[in-house]
């Protein structure tokens, strides 16, 4: 089962490489919530949001290529 933020982003590639590309987002309920530098700025915004379960993932650049584990 793909979870609604996985859906986003698949639905929503394109925008979002556009406007993120080489940064760390974090997706709850079908928008982005925080947008890091590193993955640790995308954290610290959300412990001050009180977000609980989003789904963070890094938007390559369009040099790099997406890892996926």
């Amino acid at each position: 089962m793909v979870s609604e933020e996985m859906r986003y982003i698949i639905e929503n590639r394109k925008a979002l490489e556009k406007k993120h590309s080489g940064k760390y987002i974090a997706i709850h309920q079908r928008e982005v919530v925080a947008i890091g530098k590193t993955i640790h700025e995308a954290y610290d915004t959300l412990e001050n949001l009180r977000i609980e379960n989003p789904l963070v993932t890094y938007i390559p650049r369009e040099d790099e290529e997406a890892l996926l584990i």
